[in-house]
């Protein structure tokens, strides 16, 4: 099995969501998830989701 990191987090997960060749661990998927705007982590996860697509370097504009 391999041992992936999580973008939300930075551990070594065995398991996650794989989006775009990037994981994100079951923990961090539920936090992301059930985050609201109103709640401190809020800006945490949008900063978390603008690194995710930083990484994955992906051209919004022209992939549909």
């Amino acid at each position: 099995m391999t041992t992936v990191i999580c973008f939300g987090c930075g551990s070594s997960v065995s398991d996650g969501l794989n989006i775009w060749g990037q994981y994100l661990c079951p923990d961090c998927e539920t936090r992301m998830v059930r985050s609201d705007v109103n709640q401190i982590d809020y800006q945490h996860w949008i900063d978390i989701c603008r690194k995710f697509w930083e990484a994955t370097k992906i051209d919004l504009k022209n992939d549909y």
